[in-house]
C-alpha cells in the first residue's frame, strides 16, 4: 500500500508539473500575441503604403488581375458614366463641380460627392444612374461626378469602374502638400467639435440649423491656435491623411488598370491663375470643348472659391508645423514629382 501512495504521489506532483508549464505557456503566447498587436497596429500605415505601391488591396492579391467581371447589378445601368474627378480633397474640387454644371453637355449629380464606390455602393447602380439629371437631349449627355476620396479607393473598387466604364476619362487635381493636409485637417478638427470622429468625413454641414451659441462653440474648440505642433503631426500621421497625401500611389493604381491618355492631371495653382484655362483643359479632356461655354462663364463665380476653406485663410500654419510637415510629406512630394516626369509633364508640385 505505502508503494502505491508513493507512486500517486509522483502522478499527483507531475499533473502539477505540467499544469504550471500549460499556463506559463499561456501567458508567454498571450503576451507574444499581444506584442505582435501592437507592433501591428503601429506600422499600419507603413504597410498600407506598401500595399498600395505593389498595386494591392487588403484583399488578396489573386483578386486583382486583368480580368474585369461586371458585377451581378451591371443590368441597372441606364446611362453611360464617362468622366470621374477622383481627387485630390481640399484641391478645389467643389469650384469646379460648380462651373461644370453650366456646360449644357454635361450632367452631374446635385450634389458634388455621391461616394457611391467607397460609402454608397450598396444601394446599387440602378440608384447611382437616378443621381445623375436627365435633359431631353440625353444622347449628347456626358455624365460624370466628382467624389474626391475616390483617389484612395481598394484595386477591387477600380477594377469595377473598368468594368462598367472602360473608356472613362478621370481628372485628378495636385495640390501643394502641406497646404492640402493643413486645409484637410483643419476641416477635420471642425468636424470633430461638431460631433464626428477623427479621421471620419462629412458630406456637408449646414450652419445655419446651429444655434448662435453652437456655432461659437465649435468656433472656439476648432481655433488650430489651442493644439500644439504635435497633434497635428499625429493627425497628418494617420492613414486617413498619409494615404490621401501619397498622390503618386494612389495615381500608380489607377494607371495599372486605365491608359494615361485617360487620366489628366492638373496643377491646382492654375485654378487661381487661369481659371478659364484651367476650365478649358479639362473640357478638352472630356470632349466638350465649347468657346461659348468658356466665354460665358461669370468672371466674379470663376474667382469664387466656392468651399475655400476659409479657417486655411484665417490661421496660417505655424513656421515650425510647416517646417515638420514639410519633411514628412518630401518623400511623397519626390515620388509624385517622378511620376509627372514619367508621364512627360512639364510642371512639378
Amino acid at each position: 500500500m505505502s508503494d502505491f501512495a508513493a507512486l500517486l504521489g509522483k502522478i499527483n506532483d507531475t499533473a502539477k508539473k505540467a499544469a504550471t508549464a500549460s499556463k506559463t505557456a499561456s501567458k508567454r503566447s498571450c503576451s507574444s500575441s499581444s506584442n505582435s498587436g501592437n507592433s501591428q497596429n503601429g506600422n499600419e500605415v507603413e504597410k498600407e503604403s506598401k500595399r498600395r505601391r505593389k498595386g494591392l488591396s487588403n484583399e488578396e492579391s489573386d483578386q486583382s488581375t486583368n480580368i474585369y467581371i461586371k458585377p451581378r447589378d451591371a443590368y441597372q445601368l441606364t446611362l453611360d458614366v464617362s468622366f470621374l474627378c477622383i481627387g485630390a480633397q481640399k484641391a478645389g474640387t467643389t469650384w469646379l463641380h460648380k462651373m461644370l454644371c453650366h456646360h449644357e453637355k454635361l450632367s452631374l449629380p446635385k450634389q458634388k460627392e455621391v461616394h457611391f464606390f467607397d460609402w454608397n455602393r450598396r444601394k446599387g447602380l440602378g440608384w447611382y444612374c437616378n443621381q445623375f439629371p436627365r435633359m431631353k437631349y440625353e444622347s449628347n449627355l456626358h455624365y460624370g461626378e466628382i467624389t474626391p476620396c475616390y483617389a484612395v479607393l481598394k484595386e477591387k473598387d477600380i477594377c469595377e469602374i473598368k468594368s462598367l466604364f472602360p473608356d472613362i476619362k478621370i481628372i485628378f487635381i495636385a495640390r501643394n502638400l502641406v497646404d492640402r493636409a493643413w486645409s484637410a485637417i483643419l476641416m477635420e478638427l471642425i468636424n470633430t467639435c461638431r460631433g464626428l470622429s477623427a479621421g471620419v468625413f462629412a458630406n456637408e454641414f449646414d450652419d445655419k440649423e446651429l444655434s448662435p451659441r453652437e456655432r461659437d462653440r465649435i468656433e472656439r474648440e476648432s481655433d488650430p491656435n489651442q493644439y500644439n505642433d504635435s497633434y497635428f503631426m499625429e493627425r497628418l500621421m494617420h492613414s486617413t491623411h498619409t494615404l490621401r497625401s501619397d498622390y503618386a500611389t494612389s495615381l500608380r493604381l489607377w494607371l495599372k488598370h486605365f491608359p494615361k491618355d485617360q487620366l489628366l492631371i492638373l496643377d491646382y495653382n492654375e485654378m487661381s491663375k487661369n481659371p478659364k484655362g484651367f476650365i478649358k483643359n479639362v473640357c478638352k479632356h472630356l470632349g466638350v470643348e465649347n468657346e461659348k461655354y468658356i466665354g460665358s462663364l461669370d468672371e466674379k463665380e470663376l474667382s469664387t472659391r466656392v468651399n475655400a476653406a476659409m479657417k486655411d485663410k484665417k490661421h496660417t500654419i505655424r513656421p515650425s508645423l510647416r517646417k515638420s510637415m514639410e519633411n514628412y510629406l518630401k518623400p511623397f512630394n519626390d515620388d509624385f514629382n517622378n511620376l509627372l516626369l514619367e508621364l512627360g509633364h512639364s510642371w512639378r508640385l
